[in-house]
């Protein structure tokens, strides 16, 4: 997968001060003008924009404020993909790279619109920082996103014929773009205190969804009762996401064209654990990325422990 440097017409320098010329940006390639449409398209007031680095409990986070902001209703959940009832911004354009229908999935969504995306904050329309619609963002220990990162590459084809080990120490070759994850993840923590984001872990929604769900109800100023809640957190539970076909991406699947796709196929909602790398990379793999993330953390000024928020975990 090739990926190209990307300079935005403009940075968010309003929200974070910092050289943003020397933060490196980059766009699946060939990006064509799309990050510049991303960068113009409009933003709505009451848009809830859901954004992660991949696998990193984005499908899980969708579904969630999907059903917030339709008063849990369970059966509409049910009944239709959730790609279809959140699209993901840069889906359709890097599926096709068509730049006239790229952008029709978010612009003929209904509002309030749930928008999905994997994009950096200065790859985001500008809109987003300039009306400062609800942003809520998921951040995962990357060594478990990158893991399943590559399960899920194998069934969409990308990863086909590569070993775990093979994989992974791509990852963590020289400026591989995966280990940007980290700014990706620190320039939204330092906006966590701000109103209109919402900013929590992976690993808190695994130890109490329950806390996480009360806290988005206030970030959204949505209400759920006690029989919501419970069914929320049934419909949420790992096992019922694993069984649900509206949360397992098979929309998807089955518009993928790789040559390789579902050669071999893990279900999209595969593990769901907390250090479960722990289980599948050697240990010299887990230190060699343990070096390489905190040189990356150090010069973010930030400790993994924050960016987890486990000094947030009961």
């Amino acid at each position: 997968m090739q990926y190209e440097r990307i300079n935005p017409k403009s940075y968010p320098v309003n929200l974070i001060d910092k050289n943003w010329t020397e933060r490196k940006l980059y766009f699946r390639s060939p990006a064509k003008s799309f990050p510049e449409m991303i960068h113009n398209m409009e933003v709505l007031e009451d848009d809830v924009w859901v954004i992660t680095n991949p696998k990193s409990g984005t499908t899980w986070m969708q579904e969630l404020l999907w059903l917030l902001l339709n008063d849990c209703n369970f059966e509409a959940a049910l009944s239709k993909h959730l790609e279809l009832r959140s699209p993901f911004l840069e889906y359709d354009f890097v599926m096709h790279t068509d730049e006239q229908r790229a952008l029709k999935p978010v612009q003929e969504l209904p509002s309030p619109r749930l928008i999905k995306s994997h994009l950096p904050l200065a790859l985001l329309p500008a809109q987003l920082w300039q009306k400062k619609a609800k942003v809520v963002y998921v951040f995962r220990n990357p060594k478990d996103a990158w893991v399943s990162g590559y399960y899920h590459g194998v069934t969409i084809g990308f990863n086909y014929g590569l070993t775990l080990e093979q994989f992974f120490n791509g990852c963590l070759d020289g400026e591989n773009i995966k280990l940007e994850s980290i700014e990706h993840a620190a320039e939204f923590y330092q906006l966590r205190n701000e109103p209109w984001v919402y900013y929590t872990s992976f690993e808190r929604m695994k130890l109490d969804l329950r806390a996480v769900i009360e806290e988005l109800c206030q970030f959204l100023d949505k209400t759920v009762t006690e029989q919501q809640m419970e069914r929320l957190l049934k419909h949420l539970s790992f096992e019922e996401m694993k069984k649900n076909p509206t949360t397992n991406h098979n929309w998807e699947l089955a518009d993928v064209k790789h040559e390789n796709a579902l050669k071999t196929v893990y279900n999209f909602v595969r593990s769901g654990k907390v250090n479960g790398y722990k289980d599948e990379l050697t240990t010299e793999q887990i230190e060699r990325a343990d070096r390489l993330i905190e040189k990356r953390l150090q010069s973010n000024k930030v400790t993994l422990k924050e960016l987890l928020l486990l000094d947030h975990l009961r």
